[in-house]
């Protein structure tokens, strides 16, 4: 089998260096580029590329805009980004393959990287994640669950009130949301009933200390009692609402 080949784009050298070894170590051809410039040049040039890691914030050309110009004039390429930016924009989301965040285990790059060779060759590449909005008051549970559907391939919003939450879900394109039933200022009840009227069909999953309220049934789709839900329970939950609406266009009530 040929050696695939990866193109690493970052404007630190150091993280270009160490990311070449550790590629190098584990079997695949490297070719680095410092700018989105530089990377576009190398593209063009004829390079063989299998697969680009793209930083996010560079100077003049950032990772969003180089990933729009690689989804224009190199369609077949499948794209990741190594960043240290917990909330990357969802117009970058929507052109990558997958996202590491820059100081994880390497084995999460490795991984990453072999796990999207895979799915390019099978044809499955260049689909972007499901976006979930996460709505959660307590910070170290929005972390965990954020890590949770994103260790499953999901790209995650996060909010911490209702009505940050609220922002979100009109400024993005989200496929589903996990919503706490307890929230400051505007209970999970109040940000389900909002968001039912403007995309009824975007799936709900309400988390509570509560079996379910009488009622709720009309206002999400599903709730989950947080002491006896399952992590991977969770994410099974989540991924059965959104199959059923994976063919349906997107909404572009944004």
């Amino acid at each position: 089998m040929a050696m695939k080949c990866i193109l690493c784009v970052d404007d630190d050298p150091s993280a270009l260096e160490l990311r070449k070894l550790l590629l190098g170590a584990a079997g695949y051809s490297v070719l680095t580029a410092g700018s989105g410039t530089e990377a576009l040049e190398v593209l063009d040039k004829g390079a063989n590329v299998d697969l680009a890691l793209l930083d996010y914030m560079m100077p003049g050309m950032n990772g969003d805009e180089l990933a729009e110009k690689l989804r224009r004039r190199h369609p077949g390429i499948p794209l990741v980004a190594v960043s240290a930016v917990g909330q990357l924009p969802q117009a970058f989301l929507n052109n990558l393959d997958s996202r590491v965040q820059k100081g994880q285990d390497p084995e999460v790059l490795l991984s990453t990287v072999s796990n999207v060779l895979a799915r390019s060759e099978t044809g499955y590449a260049n689909v972007p994640p499901k976006t979930i909005l996460c709505v959660e008051d307590e910070e170290w549970i929005l972390t965990l669950r954020e890590k949770l559907f994103e260790s499953v391939g999901f790209a995650v919003l996060k909010a911490r009130s209702g009505a940050q939450a609220m922002e979100l879900f009109r400024a993005h394109h989200v496929d589903a949301v996990v919503l706490d039933y307890f929230l400051s200022g505007m209970n999970g009840t109040a940000v389900a009933t909002e968001m039912k009227r403007l995309r009824p069909r975007i799936p709900i999953v309400m988390l509570s200390g509560f079996a379910s309220l009488p009622g709720e049934g009309a206002v999400v789709d599903a709730w989950l009692r947080k002491g006896d839900v399952e992590p991977e329970d969770l994410i099974k939950e989540v991924s059965r609402l959104i199959e059923p609406r994976a063919g349906t266009p997107r909404s572009t009530n944004f």
